[in-house]
């Protein structure tokens, strides 16, 4: 089977010949093609020939394309920083004025910013060089909750959601935000993904309460599964930090896939996730992957292999790999997923 044989088939609950492997690997990538952050980020051609290196030199099943968390949100007009060395980031809010941020909010801006438009070229690009080999996932970062934080600013954003007098106004932005994130989702298959994925990083049990998931983010996710469904676009839900309290919630969704990270219970997680969405994940990208030794990552791919029973899962790292990642740890990955 190819790589994009695997993935499909584990998605669609159909029998492998061995367990699909992903990473997401961006920064990983980059620098072993030898580019800073700032040449990959700024060329489609160079993310495109990063990932397709790495994908074929450690014999993965799919490439995970993504650039950082803030390509919405600058599309947007939140300010970025772009350091040359390191992902880009946001430095403030888009305003602090809210009814000014529900106006920004607007679908067609998407296709107005170059590095939109440097990640579509790159999907296309990926998508055309390994054809049905290698499957191409394309990262739709971020979902409406996390969007409408990064233009509001976390702490007043934050502080706002415990307010009943912001609530209403609150919702609306978190649903204008939802527009903007779905047409980011058809643009990306448009472009040639065959699955698509999104984080959600700030709506995690690290971060808010079960209760305000419930709240401001968990509709919107529903809504996102039903919407995509209909447009046949399978996607990828990540979020963030120990799962536990509401992997139950997020199953109900029925996602194609999720994506979860070390902190989640992943026993657990196999228990509620069977029968509803297929698992990504779950091993330590900096514990495990860049700080561990070769021997250690064996163990852990081990454990998720044997947790899972080697179905309903495509492995791979919980979050982004750090640059640098050791490469006898990748390969000890690798070796310890086809030897299951």
């Amino acid at each position: 089977m190819t790589g994009y044989e695997r993935i499909t088939a584990v998605i669609n609950g159909k029998k492998t010949d061995r367990v699909p492997m992903m990473l997401h690997n961006f920064m990983a990538a980059a620098g072993e093609a030898g580019m800073s952050m700032g040449e990959y980020r700024r060329s489609p051609q160079n993310i495109a020939k990063a990932h397709i290196a790495a994908a074929r030199k450690y014999g993965l099943d799919g490439i995970l394309l993504d650039i950082d968390t803030c390509m919405e949100a600058d599309a947007i007009g939140v300010p970025i920083d772009f350091p040359d060395d390191e992902p880009a980031r946001a430095i403030g809010a888009a305003s602090k004025d809210i009814d000014a941020l529900i106006e920004l909010m607007t679908p067609d801006k998407l296709l107005k910013n170059d590095r939109i438009k440097i990640m579509l070229e790159a999907v296309y690009l990926i998508k055309k060089e390994v054809g049905n080999d290698l499957l191409v996932r394309g990262n739709c970062d971020q979902m409406a909750f996390s969007l409408a934080m990064l233009s509001y600013g976390m702490s007043d954003f934050m502080a706002d959601l415990l307010d009943e007098d912001c609530e209403e106004k609150i919702l609306q932005l978190i649903d204008r935000a939802y527009a903007v994130h779905l047409e980011y989702h058809k643009l990306m298959h448009q472009a040639g993904a065959d699955l698509t994925s999104f984080g959600d990083s700030s709506c995690g049990p690290d971060l808010i309460s079960r209760d305000c998931y419930m709240k401001f983010s968990y509709p919107f996710q529903k809504r996102l599964q039903q919407d995509l469904e209909k447009m046949n676009i399978k996607t990828v839900c990540h979020i963030c930090g120990n799962l536990d309290n509401i992997i139950e919630d997020v199953a109900e969704i029925r996602f194609s896939a999720i994506e979860v990270d070390y902190k989640t219970n992943i026993h657990n997680a196999a228990k509620v996730l069977d029968g509803k969405s297929v698992m990504f994940g779950p091993i330590d990208p900096s514990g495990v992957f860049y700080f561990g030794t070769p021997q250690r990552v064996a163990e852990e791919t081990q454990k998720v292999l044997e947790a899972f029973d080697g179905k309903r899962l495509v492995i791979g790292a919980g979050c982004a790999l750090p640059t640098g990642t050791p490469k006898a740890n990748i390969r000890a990955f690798t070796e310890t997923v086809k030897n299951f």
